[in-house]
């Protein structure tokens, strides 16, 4: 019937209709973002605040050699030269050997047993190096506690993937990242504490009360993250019914899969046969060479002849900075997206310092500028956590190849850089490290150029990543998915 020749009063109960219907999808709108917001808010209690101490953990247990170094370990282990190096090498060779494995496990597990689970033990490990009496088995405990921490960045960065939207992603990846960094600042301020007061108490040196207070407090971290971490959205326990069901829509609505379905010739063909993986690895280890000013900054300073406990204080502040810092930039890249962009930027300014490092006096720079480095150089730390995000977006269509990619890209991105810096970065070196800051100016400057090779890859939507097709064969009570790629 043409409305025209409709009733009044037809006319009238269908505009009451539509009303309804329209007020009824508006209100179910609402609900549906109350129901978002609160999920994302039990999200960032749970997982969020878990992972932030859970890297800074991780940061004062990984990190905590340079602190060591000053507080005695040098002498009493007799660490010259290339040796204190290889202790810091050795991590990265057990973190290397069991992070892939690792991060293909994870996708079969549930994450609430095994990212705590792995914490426990590296904190355990951690205490038992207070009891080390040669630099040989400081080598072994180190190998070990590689192995331990292997699971731990790449697994939460996987996890993070799987429960937050392109929206959340970056600013979350930030904040995780940002533990280490503050952990830099609470070791500074730990280390400073045991050079003071504790060296020589109960007839241990400094180092050794280093590392069983930072190995405690790792054990404590891992044991309560068995409570509050969540697996992934469809088996959480305690996100359930329309909440659970959200979980996983929101995801699937921006194209990331969110529950795995096994390896197949097309996971490792998205893996192998597309840029991007061998791009993003290259771009991770040019700029962890970028970060060597900072890590390194403890041991100029008391070359310079300023006293352990300065060298340590003095990392407080410039730490509490960076994490502030690169909390910013993820944010940026969240609100304003195009994740290339802010890690150019971030690197750009970066070189710059680095040029002025190299080239006043030589690399012997006065110390105003050396602090005021120090500072600038930190866009640099935000490269990884933009660079992360970028990443879990390329891979999103496969929950294995994103899970394999990111565990690559990290475990062989950790493993290069140090053995550059065995030879670029030698402690005999302080405090000009010339060769270092000369190493770091071109891997920065070529980092600079794959980014916007990936840039303009990924813009242009060139050889991206695909989604395992997947036809759907129906029998009596029962739908299986099946891969195209093994039918």
């Amino acid at each position: 019937m043409n409305s025209r020749n409709k009733p009044p009063e037809y006319l009238a109960t269908e505009r009451r209709e539509t009303a309804t219907e329209e007020s009824d999808t508006s209100h179910s709108s609402s609900m549906d973002h109350v129901m978002e917001r609160k999920l994302v808010r039990t999200l960032d209690r749970r997982l969020m605040l878990w992972a932030f101490f859970g890297y800074f953990a991780n940061g004062l247990d990984r990190n905590n050699m340079p602190n060591a170094y000053t507080n005695g370990m040098d002498v009493d282990l007799d660490l010259e030269s290339d040796k204190y190096n290889w202790a810091i090498t050795m991590f990265f060779i057990g973190y290397i050997v069991l992070q892939i494995p690792a991060n293909t496990i994870i996708t079969k597990v549930r994450p609430r047993f095994m990212l705590p689970g792995v914490v426990f033990v590296w904190g355990t490990v951690v205490c038992f190096m207070a009891l080390v009496k040669n630099y040989q088995s400081l080598y072994g405990l180190r190998l070990c506690l590689g192995f331990a921490e292997a699971a731990f960045y790449p697994g939460i960065v996987f996890l993070l993937g799987s429960w937050y939207t392109h929206e959340e992603l970056g600013t979350r990846t930030a904040v995780f990242v940002a533990g280490s960094q503050v952990s830099g600042a609470f070791s500074g301020l730990i280390s400073g504490a045991i050079a003071t007061h504790l060296d020589g108490a109960h007839g241990m040196r400094g180092w050794k009360w280093l590392f069983i207070i930072e190995g405690l407090l790792a054990v404590v971290i891992g044991f309560t993250g068995f409570f509050l971490l969540p697996d992934f959205p469809h088996n959480t326990r305690f996100v359930t019914g329309e909440q659970r069901v959200m979980a996983i829509r929101r995801l699937e609505h921006q194209g990331k899969k969110t529950v795995a379905t096994g390896l197949t010739k097309a996971t490792f063909h998205n893996l192998i046969a597309t840029p991007y993986l061998w791009l993003f690895l290259v771009i991770f280890i040019c700029f962890q060479m970028g970060m060597g000013i900072l890590q390194n900054f403890p041991i100029i300073l008391k070359a310079l002849g300023y006293s352990s406990s300065f060298a340590n204080y003095m990392m407080v502040p410039i730490w509490v900075w960076v994490g502030c810092v690169l909390i910013f930039q993820g944010w940026l890249s969240d609100r304003y997206g195009k994740r290339a962009w802010h890690i150019l930027v971030g690197s750009l300014w970066t070189l710059l310092w680095y040029v002025l490092l190299v080239s006043v006096n030589g690399g012997d720079v006065p110390v105003v500028l050396l602090f005021v480095a120090a500072y600038m150089v930190s866009p640099i730390f935000g490269v990884s956590p933009i660079m992360m995000t970028w990443l879990n977006e390329v891979y999103q269509t496969d929950t294995e190849t994103r899970a394999l990619a990111i565990a690559i890209v990290n475990s062989l991105g950790n493993l290069a850089p140090n053995f550059i810096n065995v030879k670029a970065w030698v402690v005999t070196d302080a405090p000009a490290f010339r060769l270092g800051k000369i190493v770091t100016c071109s891997m920065t400057a070529f980092m600079i150029v794959l980014v916007c090779i990936a840039y303009y890859l990924d813009e242009n939507k060139i050889l991206l990543p695909k989604t395992q097709q997947r036809i759907a064969t129906n029998e009596p009570n029962k739908r299986q998915d099946v891969d195209v790629d093994n039918v």
